[in-house]
């Protein structure tokens, strides 16, 4: 697994400080074995998480939050004041409304990606009955589940074949639907080798207990 991005400890979450091992529990996960002998098949576990609750995937979508409104105030401040300064817009009547108009539609979207980190609905559990690529190898990847309800449904994997690989038919899958965590879950990880941050997707390590690019707990079986 390489190591870039690497800016919390996977052990128990710490920021790092640089490429030095962890402050607080030691850990080094820069050294040549940091597992030591521990085997990846496996330490997955197996049930749900429960760290579906832990604060710290509240806190990283503060922090998604804070982004997307200050990108936002940049781009409504920046790109007017880039169109007045080359000259492209003039400051009359017209020039305000454009002005307007562009503010408001960036403020928009603003809006609907915030309301997107705190929206939450139904949990459910289901298995993956199917998966299929769709116009080709490459493209399109979902899978298909059937809830405990006998609902089915496609869930598209946003052309990651990494994912696809990750989820087998017959796995048992829960939807978490939490204001602060909204991902799926496997309940057998044991042959996993590796675990999906559940808030930024990155992919790390099942000896991992955090993740390494954004703090938040892997959510891993007992």
């Amino acid at each position: 697994m390489a190591n870039e991005m690497t800016f919390f400890c996977t052990q128990c979450g710490t920021r790092l400080s640089g490429k030095k091992p962890c402050r607080n529990c030691g850990f080094d996960i820069h050294s040549d074995k940091p597992y030591g002998d521990t085997s990846p098949i496996g330490a997955g576990g197996s049930g749900w998480s429960d760290a579906v609750n832990d604060p710290r995937y509240a806190g990283y979508q503060w922090n998604k939050r804070t982004y997307i409104t200050l990108f936002s105030l940049l781009l409504v401040i920046s790109i007017p004041l880039f169109l007045v300064l080359s000259g492209d817009l003039d400051l009359d009547r017209e020039g305000i409304i454009v002005i307007a108009v562009v503010s408001i539609m960036f403020i928009l979207i603003a809006v609907y990606a915030i309301r997107s980190t705190t929206r939450k609905g139904m949990e459910w559990t289901g298995k993956i009955v199917d998966k299929h690529l769709l116009g080709g190898p490459m493209d399109n990847p979902y899978i298909v589940i059937q809830r405990d309800d006998r609902t089915m449904i496609e869930v598209p994997l946003d052309d990651d074949l990494v994912l696809y690989d990750y989820y087998k038919v017959g796995d048992v899958i829960k939807k978490h639907n939490k204001p602060n965590l909204r991902t799926l879950e496997k309940q057998d990880k044991r042959n996993d080798v590796v675990l999906f941050c559940p808030s930024c997707a990155y992919q790390g390590d099942t000896r991992d207990n955090y993740c390494r690019a954004c703090g938040s707990p892997l959510l891993k079986g007992k």
